[in-house]
């Protein structure tokens, strides 16, 4: 099947054939200052509204695993809070105005907007791209099974460990640099944090060894971490040359070029996940898109690149806009929505996204079983630098 043959065949293309080109500027004109306004309008008017908690899910393992990384830890996060809208943008229960006549807003409109915005930021290059993300993950020793309990107890150098049932919220921070080089670098463990929902789970953490908190991750007392990473000799897969930091720069500008991109990484991955698993991976094309989005939109995208991305998610089947909310840092957005694979843990599987449609920037993620506690990363800085250890 082409690529693009979905696009073309859209009803908006049919159209554009027999219509006047002056008709068609005047009119994305006209529809680009509706959904700015529209836009507005609900961001302007929508914190009057009752809060809607929004359960929280686990989020996707990264394509790149970082060496250190704790075997068995759990991700989650706290729920984000949705400012409800009764469809037309207005809180329930206000009363309409003459003067403000708000349309609905709906995921695609959402995404075209972000489209807009991410299209008009400057152009920048460096020699390394640079992200800071917060992270926010649930810890629970009952996702630790027996056996997963004494291989860890005689990697510590111990007969048993005591794993008392407690909950536990654990935020960090991390700065990390990929260089156009393939020397990456990154520094773990920023400002520990750890929250529990009960005095109770408080309690039983503190029964843990010292060295059974760091194991686990669960010591607010743990230092930052430098690691420095060197993978200019490393043989790359294909599925990580689709996705070096050069790859990303390159990618297309236009949805159909994005598209067929997508489609030959869907392929590879697909190929990977056969040759080690013995089955691909069963995300319809839409699911896998909305998947990438969550590292594509922090990574080293062209304005050009950012702005098909999100074309191309406007035309993925199934994506929901769940209204207005506030990011982790008070940053307000709009939360995108997509639901998973059935055949992973939880009916409830979803990934959300909030974006900032006004400037086309990706501010936090959120993933997995709606129904059970799971992981938020906050985007906090992203952008190109020159050196190791540079802030844009």
């Amino acid at each position: 099947m082409n690529p693009g043959a979905k696009l073309n065949r859209d009803p908006d293309d049919l159209f554009r054939t027999l219509k006047p080109v002056g008709l068609e500027t005047m009119a994305a004109e006209a529809h680009s200052r509706r959904r700015e306004r529209d836009l507005a309008e609900a961001w302007d008017g929508g914190d009057s509204g009752r809060a809607v908690s929004v359960p929280t899910a686990r989020r996707r393992m990264p394509r790149l695993l970082v060496a250190g990384l704790a075997a068995g830890a759990v991700a989650a996060s706290a729920a984000l809070v949705i400012v409800a809208t009764d469809g037309s943008g207005t809180s329930p229960g206000a009363r309409p105005t003459a003067s403000r006549t708000v349309r609905p807003l709906d995921a695609r409109a959402i995404l075209l907007t972000s489209a807009e915005s991410a299209a008009k930021a400057p152009a920048t290059t460096g020699a390394y791209w640079y992200t800071r993300e917060r992270e926010t993950s649930i810890f629970t020793t009952s996702d630790f099974r027996k056996a997963a309990q004494k291989r860890i107890a005689r990697r510590l150098g111990e007969k048993s460990l005591r794993f008392p049932p407690f909950t536990a919220y654990v935020s960090k921070t991390q700065d990390s640099w990929f260089g156009r080089d393939r020397r990456d670098r990154t520094i773990t463990g920023i400002d520990p944090r750890i929250t529990f929902p009960s005095p109770a789970d408080e309690a039983a953490w503190k029964k843990l060894t010292p060295k059974e908190k760091e194991w686990f991750g669960v010591d607010p007392a743990g230092k930052p971490h430098v690691n420095n990473y060197d993978f200019s000799d490393l043989k790359p897969n294909i599925a990580q040359r689709d996705k070096a930091i050069e790859a990303l720069t390159r990618l297309p500008t236009d949805p159909a070029g994005l598209q067929k991109t997508m489609r030959t990484w869907f392929k590879h991955e697909n190929q990977l996940s056969d040759q080690h698993d013995g089955e691909p991976m069963g995300d319809s094309f839409a699911q896998y898109v909305f998947g990438e989005a969550q590292d594509l939109l922090a990574g080293p995208l062209t304005p050009g690149a950012k702005a098909a991305l999100y074309r191309l998610l406007a035309e993925q089947p199934g994506i929901r806009y769940l209204g207005t909310a506030d990011d982790p840092m008070g940053r307000k957005g709009a939360v995108l929505a997509l639901g998973g694979n059935d055949a992973r843990p939880g009916k409830g599987f979803e990934i959300r996204l909030i974006i900032d449609p006004r400037s086309g920037r990706l501010l936090a993620q959120e993933s997995g079983d709606r129904k059970a506690p799971s992981l938020t990363m906050t985007y906090e800085a992203m952008g190109w630098v020159n050196r190791l250890g540079a802030r844009p």
